[in-house]
């Protein structure tokens, strides 16, 4: 049996509001408006760092959400990278090719995640990446719904969508 496959679609041209909030770049002194992110935290101690990744395949294999906070992410060295995103709404055993969606993230934008989005990654080509990072300080404790999914999704990560968005 072949894996299913998923292939990206830019930030900007995704829907992605059904996830989150695309958090795209604006003018200085630009007034605050419904383009900006809302963020919903669930307690009162917020982490906000510089995370480093290393590399992984680029297979969905599992996927998490947190259910107590909105979760931000941007590259922190200014590189395209890739989420895999499902609505809040499903059930864990609803995740699947059909129901996911994979994201690509161009330098210059970030995405804020609603309070119970599943998502996986980032996902990017280099060996390692650094991504800022804003959750709840247990988040990774206390809030990491985590589920594996029944059959692995290979994801088609390509760099030339966010090139020609530029």
């Amino acid at each position: 049996m072949t894996a299913a496959t998923l292939t990206s679609l830019p930030l900007q041209n995704c829907s992605f509001e059904r996830f989150g909030t695309a958090i795209m770049p604006v003018e200085d002194m630009t007034p605050h408006g419904d383009v900006d992110a809302q963020l919903k935290f669930e307690g009162t101690d917020l982490r906000y760092y510089v995370m480093r990744l290393r590399h992984r395949p680029p297979v969905l294999a599992s996927m998490t959400r947190h259910q107590r906070a909105t979760q931000c992410l941007g590259s922190a060295d200014a590189q395209p990278w890739w989420l895999a995103v499902a609505a809040p709404e499903l059930l864990p055993e609803e995740l699947g090719a059909a129901s996911v969606q994979l994201v690509q993230v161009n330098p210059g934008e970030a995405v804020k995640l609603h309070q119970g989005t599943w998502h996986a990654g980032p996902f990017f080509p280099a060996s390692s990446a650094l991504f800022y990072n804003l959750e709840l300080g247990d988040t990774n404790l206390n809030d990491h719904n985590f589920h594996a999914l029944t059959a692995p999704i290979r994801l088609m990560l390509d760099r030339s969508l966010g090139e020609t968005n530029r």
